[in-house]
């Protein structure tokens, strides 16, 4: 029983979830673009420096919060889509089953865009805590 559905049901739903996902995308784009600096700057360090080694552990913390967040965006990217598909299967049969798994999606779409967050600035404030003392401002 698939009923028709028009598209000023769908279209500000469509919208907003573009911009969540376009909002998750660059985090995503800036933690890769932050993986590639951290590691190109350790690999450069490592290969021109003879000097006492520095202790990298807030730049691992960095790295593993970039990469976690990575991975929660990707995720939030998922959940997001099937959240729509979801709802687009919701407005055509009315269905409570397409209605509890459109609920269980847009949950777990919002943990993971909040632990993208999240984890971004814990990535950031820990790359900018290594980089400080490391220059030793």
């Amino acid at each position: 029983m698939d009923q028709p559905i028009n598209e000023q049901d769908y279209a500000p739903d469509f919208e907003i979830s573009d911009r969540y996902i376009k909002l998750s995308a660059e985090l995503l784009r800036l933690s890769l673009l932050a993986i590639t600096g951290i590691v190109t700057l350790l690999y450069n360090y490592k290969n021109c420096n003879s000097g006492p080694m520095y202790d990298f552990k807030y730049f691992f913390i960095a790295i593993s919060g970039f990469i976690l967040c990575c991975g929660a965006s990707l995720a939030h990217r998922f959940y997001a889509t099937d959240c729509l598909s979801y709802h687009m299967a919701y407005l055509r049969t009315k269905d409570t089953i397409e209605k509890s798994g459109r609920k269980k999606c847009l949950k777990r779409s919002e943990i993971a865009l909040i632990a993208t967050e999240y984890l971004f600035g814990v990535a950031i404030f820990a790359g900018g805590f290594a980089l400080y003392k490391w220059l030793g401002i």
